[in-house]
């Protein structure tokens, strides 16, 4: 293999991609983001927990409904910590469900801190609060455009008519224009030791809505396990989830949870990134580092549309579309389990993202390219820097793939 010169195309598209980086405010709604859900609790809300949030990479928290983190004070003492250590913070604040006078004075207190990410609003609204919501969306957008309300949808297999009367809808009620993102829950790894059977069927559904809309899209991602409903996730699942995630057009993932609950009612939560006592879990270096990895690939994925998602091998999971025969990319193995997704952005040539699906095995794939396409352009993420190279292409190439790994590829 050689390394070619890149085209003048090319040149100017990795310099305006590093200018996005190096200019862009850190964790805006404007740039790939992750976040996690659930933040330390008051009592460790602290120098030595917000700067652990920072190694592992994390671009925004959100803070939620709880009674113990819902007041002005609580919100600033997080906001002026984040800020410290380099990222952002989602508020949870009660004048955001009042008038108008103490939503304007919620937002009016916070607009102006430069670690503020958002605003929480409802966690799974049900049908029936859509207007509420919506309404306070809304408000919520035309005092302060540039952060992102919090609307969290419910999964499909909760909601009957899923697409159009539910996930259709909270976009229609928002109004696409106003909507910064399309945002909802699954969470795959079961107790009993499978992928939830929706899992990619919810992903196909909200990629699909956001596209019809131009909105961009957002999933909450397992980092934890729920006795008796959910296992706790190894390394290869949370690479694993967050990769499958961004072969479905995912644009803000978000870790569910950080920090590990422990008054969350009747759910009994095993340990997540951080254990109840303030203290790293063993996800917590794998975690960080799949963080800093994806980070790099999700800023070049950030402004494409995955505009075709496919499913390669033996296995067809529930509403997901198998590789057609005559696919123009397509591995020499049929068996090989694996998602093929073609982002697109322009007539200029093709972005794939091929991920591994299997959870435990790292796997050679060898793959057969049309002969239309002369170049292959691989992104390698070394250390957190996305390395470019080019070469030429003769009909094959191979790569090979951690458990659950994407890779990222530009063919011209």
């Amino acid at each position: 293999m050689i390394t070619m010169r890149l085209t003048s195309k090319h040149t100017a598209a990795i310099l305006a991609f590093w200018l996005t980086i190096c200019f862009s405010p850190k964790g805006s709604a404007q740039e790939f983001s992750i976040g996690v859900f659930w933040p330390p609790v008051w009592e460790h809300t602290n120098d030595q927990q917000y700067q652990w949030i920072k190694e592992a990479h994390i671009d925004f928290i959100e803070n939620v409904k709880n009674a113990k983190m819902f007041t002005e004070s609580h919100n600033k003492k997080m906001l002026d910590l984040a800020h410290k250590y380099g990222f952002k913070v989602s508020v949870a604040d009660p004048r955001i469900y009042g008038t108008d006078e103490e939503i304007k004075a919620a937002v009016q207190a916070y607009k102006n801190h430069p670690a503020l990410e958002g605003y929480y609003i409802k966690d799974e609204p049900d049908s029936t609060e859509f207007d509420w919501a919506a309404t306070i969306y809304q408000k919520l957008i035309d005092l302060d455009h540039d952060r992102v309300p919090h609307v969290n949808l419910f999964p499909n297999f909760v909601i009957p008519s899923y697409e159009t009367n539910h996930v259709e809808r909270w976009v229609q009620k928002v109004g696409p224009q106003h909507l910064k993102y399309l945002t909802f829950d699954q969470y795959p790894f079961m107790v009993n030791g499978y992928i939830r059977p929706t899992y990619f069927e919810n992903l196909e559904i909200v990629r699909r809505v956001g596209l019809k809309y131009s909105v961009k899209t957002s999933a909450y991602l397992q980092s934890v396990g729920i006795i008796d409903a959910y296992r706790r996730p190894s390394a290869s699942e949370l690479r694993y989830n967050i990769f499958t995630a961004l072969a479905y057009g995912i644009k803000r993932p978000v870790w569910f949870t950080y920090w590990t609950p422990t008054d969350a009612g009747k759910e009994i939560f095993a340990d997540a990134i951080i254990d109840p006592h303030g203290r790293k879990t063993d996800l917590y270096v794998p975690f960080s580092a799949l963080n800093r990895h994806v980070k790099a690939i999700g800023q070049v994925l950030y402004n494409l549309d995955a505009t075709e998602v496919y499913h390669s091998g033996e296995e067809q999971p529930l509403g997901t579309q198998a590789l057609p025969q005559n696919y123009w990319i397509k591995p020499t193995s049929r068996t090989d389990n694996m998602i093929i997704t073609h982002f697109n952005k322009g007539k200029s040539g093709s972005y794939v993202f091929i991920v591994n699906k299997s959870l435990t095995v790292t796997k050679s794939f060898t793959f057969h390219v049309d002969k239309r396409y002369k170049h292959i352009t691989h992104y390698e993420v070394d250390s957190g820097v996305i390395a470019i190279r080019k070469e030429p292409i003769d009909s094959d190439f191979s790569d090979t793939f951690l458990p659950g790994e994407g890779r990222l590829y530009y063919f011209n």
